[in-house]
């Protein structure tokens, strides 16, 4: 039975990483939508496109607590003692989860920058196509993150 319990806390990193995965996509979606909105619409969408994006920042962090969480209630059930040291990333989708985070805030810190400088009247554009261009970059480290954990997966199952 403990081994069954170790399993379901392992798997519940990757199941909340899919659901955050499923909303950044969304979330991308954003770039063609919002060219075709006019209005109220438009200013809808951005705020809704605003409020998805801090949420989905905290849900970044929510889901690397979770696997470190996870990581350390594995190793107390399976190995039966745990040290600081079973949390450090040990390969390389552990350290692109911790970039991949980096990435995260640094969107967010772009996002904002955007609204604040929209908000005041000055020229947003450089910093809304920087927005976009580091979206893109955040696309390659999920790929390669998600495909890396589905792999390390096989170590634990």
């Amino acid at each position: 039975i403990m081994e069954t319990l170790a399993t379901i806390i392992i798997l519940l990193h990757p199941i909340a990483a899919l659901g955050l995965i499923w909303v950044f996509f969304n979330q991308r979606k954003w770039r063609k939508e919002g060219i075709l909105l006019k209005s109220d619409n438009r200013k809808n969408a951005v705020k809704n496109h605003e409020e998805v994006g801090e949420k989905l920042t905290y849900g970044v962090i929510g889901v690397i607590l979770l696997a470190f969480v996870s990581k350390a209630i594995y190793y107390s059930i399976i190995n039966g003692s745990f040290s600081l040291t079973n949390l450090l990333p040990g390969h390389f989708h552990g350290w692109v989860g911790l970039l991949g985070l980096v990435v995260i805030l640094y969107l967010r810190k772009l996002g904002r920058t955007v609204m604040s400088k929209r908000d005041s009247g000055q020229s947003f554009s450089q910093i809304k196509d920087l927005h976009g261009r580091v979206s893109d970059i955040m696309v390659f480290l999920i790929v390669i993150h998600a495909f890396l954990g589905f792999l390390y997966l096989f170590k634990y199952l």
